[in-house]
């Protein structure tokens, strides 16, 4: 399922898609572990964000708060997240990934229509 996301595009020269698989099921979640005061009772986690300027990572967790989702009144239509940075090395991270698949483009043209014709 694809969803136009909330990514700040203007400021890159290619924009794109990314998929993920780890090695271990339980990574994603584990890696809120290195977080100072997570609460795997409170937070759910459903995205992650890889940012690297100047071969330095930044991995985001976001995750649910479920206990202000169950009170949140004022969040009408909204899901309340937390973001968290985690202290993570790039070599520490990258042994978690057991297949990484990203691709990015200018937008000239749309991915769908496009048919590769030296296979």
């Amino acid at each position: 399922m694809r969803y136009n996301q909330p990514f700040d595009t203007r400021h890159h020269d290619l924009s794109g898609y990314a998929n993920i698989d780890l090695f271990d099921k339980d990574d994603f979640s584990n890696l809120a572990e290195k977080i100072t005061n997570y609460n795997p009772d409170r937070f759910d986690p459903f995205a992650l964000r890889i940012f690297v300027e100047k071969s330095k990572p930044v991995i985001t967790l976001y995750a649910v708060d479920t206990y202000k989702q169950e009170s949140s009144s004022g969040l009408k239509n909204k899901v309340p997240v937390r973001k968290f940075k985690i202290k993570i090395s790039w070599e520490e991270f990258i042994q978690k990934i057991k297949r990484m698949d990203c691709t990015v483009t200018n937008d000239a043209y749309d991915l769908k229509d496009i048919s590769v014709i030296n296979k």
